[in-house]
């Protein structure tokens, strides 16, 4: 059975192109490559840090190389500073090159008002 029509048959097929380049050049020309990176850094935190860490904290955003992750307490910033070097270089794994530093630990209450100063 026979299902492509003459349309399709008079079509010219150029050479194959692959997809990653197309995206790739997409994404670039679009200027979303930094938030791109962003996102998947974003994204690669609970894997990298654990599920019970992840319940606990929320990545907030890169900025200049460092991932700003929000944390309910002090208690929580200690800890996970004395963890940072470990973490970042799951980060880095995951996301397959050196994206993220460091780390900038933030209390919750800290992170709500940076929001608030930004707007």
């Amino acid at each position: 059975m026979n299902l492509s029509t003459s349309k399709n048959k008079s079509r010219s097929v150029g050479p194959p192109t692959v997809l990653h380049g197309l995206l790739d050049a997409a994404v670039e020309e679009l200027g979303i490559n930094e938030k791109l990176v962003e996102c998947r850094a974003r994204m690669a935190w609970e894997e990298a840090v654990g599920p019970a860490l992840a319940q606990y904290t929320r990545p907030l955003r890169l900025s200049k190389g460092f991932l700003e992750v929000a944390v309910p307490s002090a208690v929580w910033r200690t800890q996970l500073n004395f963890m940072q070097r470990d973490i970042t270089t799951r980060i880095n794994t995951l996301l397959g090159k050196k994206v993220v530093e460091g780390l900038k630990l933030l209390n919750q209450s800290e992170s709500v008002e940076n929001k608030r100063r930004s707007r």
